[in-house]
């Protein structure tokens, strides 16, 4: 569905790379985001129950919440207390024990969380809390940890169970938040069962999952204090299935959390001071994750990224239909900034994707946005080295062998076919040479300062200056 001025976008991003400016993209673009993310809330969710992840997912459509400041109304209320339901995340460094109050009076609908959401909208939120909690009981043997939880992963996930399917699950939560109907929010794969990536490196070593890939951390500090080793250690793909046993841990999703602060939680504070137990302040793993922090280099570049069955063998998945019929209808593809390897490169690693790109009659613009900084998966990178990552992956999963391999196969698009704009910040940290960009046939624009102001990041502002010099109304 285009906006006023005929631009209609598909946004390839993860779950926290274009949160600060979606509202660039118009009232109708569609999201497509991956389902590969192994840690955080989504870790114990995969850990206990399986199936595709949902955080990217759930940071996006909470970031879609059309919430409004100073609510007056009624229903204006009403979507503010929603977004801080949805939003909410369970501390991570309390007991046990606490975790599971809490839990008990949110589900049975007691709490402040509650105050200003209409009974019918209350009721239908907590049967799929409850049939979470059904899910945990059927499974008490796991001993799900509620520590660190989001709420609405947990409401994700009971819907998507109760459905059997995550496009059904999306569509409920859009209908009860109040999204604007034109907004898409696509997994990338639509499937029940759990996705895992791997990346190949420059040594010929493989790392297993995304945590691995992102940010790893040392065994002594996995949830459940047992040695998590082998989940640390370079694998070869073929011990990939050893991980179905491991303990998942956290990743990089992230919460808008600026109406959160006006939440009452005296009552989850009543519950923390009747209990005796001290609260643990031991390093629970990746649980606290923030981005950025305390990141260890790879010991050597990416290569690759790919997808693994649950026996370490590279598979070749089909994506989403709706994604390939949103390259087919929208009149701009977005390659969101984030992280490369873990966010973006997934969603086009997939057989049919270049194809769909290269060929679509009404894209007229595909633009990257290009990483303001370096991180862990993108080490001394220049713009050219993005470019790169991008097109080759495309060109690697297009078509890949019959007896499942990719090597000395795929297609053969031209990179302009595939990327056909680069936007950077002027004082962005990622180098940048114009003329070995352009000589791809790729075009650059570059957002002055005075644009985006001092601090140096894409924003809405941002975002939508470089857009109105792609494509002029």
């Amino acid at each position: 569905m285009p906006d006023s001025n005929n631009n209609s976008y598909v946004v390839i991003s993860g779950g926290t790379g274009a949160n600060s400016f979606v509202s660039a993209f118009g009232s109708s673009p569609a999201f497509v985001l991956p389902v590969s993310d192994d840690g955080g809330s989504s870790a114990e969710i995969l850990r206990c129950f399986g199936g595709p992840s949902i955080g990217d997912i759930r940071s996006r459509l909470i970031r879609l919440i059309p919430v409004v400041q100073d609510a007056d109304s009624i229903e204006d209320k009403e979507i503010e207390a929603i977004y801080n339901l949805m939003a909410f995340r369970f501390p991570a460094d309390v007991p046990d024990k606490l975790s599971k109050d809490i839990w008990e009076e949110i589900v049975e609908g007691r709490g402040s969380l509650w105050q200003d959401i209409g009974e019918d909208k209350r009721e239908c939120i907590r049967a799929f809390l409850v049939h979470f909690q059904t899910l945990c009981l059927r499974r008490a043997h796991k001993r799900f940890s509620f520590r660190n939880f989001s709420l609405g992963n947990g409401f994700l996930t009971g819907a998507r169970e109760l459905f059997g399917s995550l496009p059904s699950a999306i569509f409920l939560f859009k209908s009860i938040a109040g999204l604007n109907a034109g907004v898409q929010v696509i997994p990338v794969i639509n499937t029940n069962h759990t996705i895992t990536i791997a990346a190949k490196l420059a040594n010929d070593h493989t790392l297993v999952g995304q945590c691995n890939i992102s940010h790893p951390i040392p065994a002594a500090e996995t949830l459940n204090g047992t040695s998590d080793t082998l989940l640390r250690q370079p694998h070869p793909v073929s011990q990939a299935a050893l991980l179905l046993h491991s303990r998942r841990r956290d990743s990089r999703t992230f919460d808008t959390t600026s109406f959160l602060s006006s939440v009452d939680t005296s009552s989850f504070d009543e519950i923390r001071g009747s209990l005796d137990t001290p609260v643990e302040t031991a390093s629970d793993g990746n649980l606290g994750y923030r981005k950025g922090e305390h990141e260890e280099p790879l010991e050597a570049p990416i290569e690759r990224i790919f997808y693994i069955n649950p026996y370490g063998q590279e598979i070749f998945p089909d994506p989403n239909p709706s994604f390939l019929a949103a390259l087919s209808s929208r009149s701009t593809l977005v390659y969101s900034c984030g992280s490369l390897y873990t966010s973006i490169v997934p969603t086009l690693a997939l057989r049919g994707v270049a194809t769909a790109i290269a060929t679509s009659s009404t894209l007229r613009a595909k633009v990257l946005f290009l990483n303001v900084v370096n991180d862990r998966e993108t080490p001394g990178y220049t713009a050219i080295e993005y470019v790169d990552a991008v097109v080759s992956t495309l060109r690697r999963s297009d078509r890949p062998h019959k007896h499942g391999t990719s090597r000395g196969n795929g297609s053969a698009w031209p990179d302009s076919k595939l990327v056909s704009h680069l936007v950077y910040l002027e004082e962005g940290a990622v180098e940048v040479d114009p003329a070995a960009i352009e000589a791809l046939g790729v075009k650059i624009v570059m957002v002055p300062k005075n644009i985006y102001g001092d601090t140096t990041l894409f924003s809405q502002q941002a975002v939508q200056w470089a857009m109105a010099q792609i494509l002029p109304t």
